[in-house]
């Protein structure tokens, strides 16, 4: 009977391996439920193979979208967020809706803890109709099972604009109606 212990490093570990079918189960990885691991065999062969797996995260992370950006602000009461990676250009699952409440809850988030947090990116990619989306990507250290951080979306700023005669410059245009739409 063979037993190989495979270290998995930033999703992927190798090992070379006898030949035959193995019982596989998960001793090791904060923030995860170790049960949840699917499959739990594996069959190698004499040519080299491979094996994906998956395991299922613990966590719920909230994001309170506000005015502020702190506990207490006024909430935002649309627009979506997504798990991404490091740059912002690969998403990590479905955008979540932020609700009336201004919060946007993502379940089953690994985390660690106060020693060794699991660090996730997420990207705003919409906000209320009178609100900026929050710029950038924005990096969260999940230290607890349970966690709330605060994002902060300001309110549209105010532009103004001119109308003038295009014949005679400089001279106001009485009554006119502009209508803008997105691009």
């Amino acid at each position: 009977m063979s037993t190989y212990q495979v270290t998995i490093t930033n999703g992927t570990g190798s090992q070379a391996m006898k030949a035959g079918t193995y019982t596989v189960v998960a001793t090791s990885a904060p923030g995860y439920d170790l049960s949840s691991l699917s499959p739990t065999s594996f069959t190698a062969t004499q040519a080299a193979g491979s094996q994906a797996f998956t395991l299922t995260a613990q966590g719920t992370l909230t994001f309170n979208v506000n005015e502020t950006g702190a506990a207490g602000g006024t909430p935002i009461t649309g627009g979506t967020i997504v798990m991404t990676d490091s740059t912002g250009n690969t998403q990590y699952g479905s955008p979540i809706n932020i609700g009336s409440d201004g919060n946007a809850v993502f379940n089953n988030v690994p985390y660690g803890d106060g020693t060794t947090p699991i660090t996730l990116y997420f990207k705003q990619l919409t906000s209320d109709a009178d609100h900026n989306v929050h710029e950038g990507v924005i990096t969260v250290s999940m230290t607890s099972q349970t966690q709330t951080e605060y994002l902060q979306n300001t309110a549209n700023a105010l532009q103004t604009f001119t109308v003038t005669d295009a014949t005679y410059s400089g001279l106001p245009v009485g009554s006119a109606m502009l209508s803008f739409s997105d691009e």
